[in-house]
């Protein structure tokens, strides 16, 4: 099976790996002490799983082994996997991103006369795992949107 798959099947596999490490890297964001415990972002984790989900599905779909006829049928479902789960990156990406950029721009640039009593380490610490984590969700939508325009298997000879 790993023999079938190509470059563009191991961005894909990067791209999941990274969307299951955007997944934890949010989650421990959210766990932690500091300003954004227990500061979910709602539908994200279900959108993440959602993509994750899509790009092992087409990982596994391209490794079979078909007639031309569901090979075909297979190309156009892969092709739609290949695409929503970018999609699905950039929309967790999007509302992360505008569920925290307020709590942010409170954290690093609040008043004088506030900034000791904002920022702690407990929040400055929860606003780089927050960062982290919309890095994380970036690196992975470009993986799996790079991996949208590859082809997922070797071309046999």
């Amino acid at each position: 099976m790993l023999k079938k798959i190509s470059v563009g099947g191991w961005i894909a596999c990067a791209a999941a790996l990274l969307t299951l490490v955007s997944l934890i890297v949010y989650s421990s964001n959210i766990g932690a002490e500091g300003y954004f415990k227990n500061a979910s972002v709602s539908g994200l984790v279900l959108w993440t799983i959602l993509a994750l989900v899509m790009l092992v599905v087409a990982i596994v779909l391209k490794t079979l082994d078909l007639s031309d006829g569901a090979a075909k049928a297979i190309d156009l479902i892969v092709g739609a996997l290949q695409i929503g789960a970018p999609v699905l990156l950039a929309l967790s990406l999007i509302n992360l991103i505008a569920a925290r950029v307020e709590g942010l721009g409170f954290i690093y640039f609040s008043n004088a006369d506030v900034i000791l009593e904002v920022q702690t380490p407990a929040n400055l610490a929860s606003a780089t795992g927050a960062i982290a984590s919309m890095v994380c969700f970036g690196v992975a939508m470009l993986a799996a949107l790079i991996a949208a325009f590859c082809n997922l298997r070797k071309k046999e000879a």
